[in-house]
């Protein structure tokens, strides 16, 4: 489970609330999908729940969080700290093998997460299956997603939407893709 009390967000460089007073609670099951304009706080309001250290120097908050759940977030766009290492690198501490029906439900396999190839050579929809492989290698209990559905191809977009309304695991993700919404 998950519970946001009177969580209070603004933007340090122009003092501007984006989140003011919000409370909201995610129980198992739970699916969820934030919506709004660009720059209005939904990314930001994600990686509040997830770790309030990134948002450390560009926000200021109030508000407590509340969960005994580990979390799994998936940015809009991959951390390019990642950039310069290799699959293999990538998933080292993962017990891959354990869960090639992940994999190949992503349409990645195991020679090619075990490969020597850079993550900056991936494509933007690899780099996303490849997160996503990994957060659910992690068994999270909560998923947190970021526009999931960017850059992906028709079968993982399908894949991605039947996997999110079946999942018993809660999920909050912001999204501009009407199917997955529904």
């Amino acid at each position: 489970m998950l519970e946001l009390k009177n969580i209070t967000i603004n933007l340090k460089k122009d003092d501007r609330c984006i989140i003011k007073e919000f409370s909201f609670t995610l129980k198992s099951g739970d699916k969820a999908v934030i919506i709004g304009e660009e720059g209005n706080g939904k990314s930001t309001l994600l990686k509040f729940i997830y770790d309030k250290k990134l948002m450390d120097g560009y926000c200021d908050y109030t508000g407590n969080i509340i969960t005994n759940s580990k979390l799994a977030y998936l940015p809009q766009m991959m951390n390019e700290k990642y950039y310069p290492i290799t699959l293999m690198q990538y998933f080292e501490e993962t017990e891959y093998y354990k869960h090639a029906s992940v994999l190949s439900q992503l349409g990645l396999s195991i020679d090619f997460i075990t490969s020597e190839q850079k993550l900056e050579t991936l494509s933007g929809g690899e780099k996303v299956k490849v997160q996503l492989a990994k957060l659910l290698m992690d068994e999270p209990d909560i998923l947190l997603l970021d526009e999931p559905t960017n850059d992906l191809d028709i079968d993982t977009l399908t894949w991605l939407e039947a996997f999110i309304s079946k999942s018993r695991l809660p999920i909050l993700f912001i999204s501009h893709d009407e199917i997955l919404i529904e």
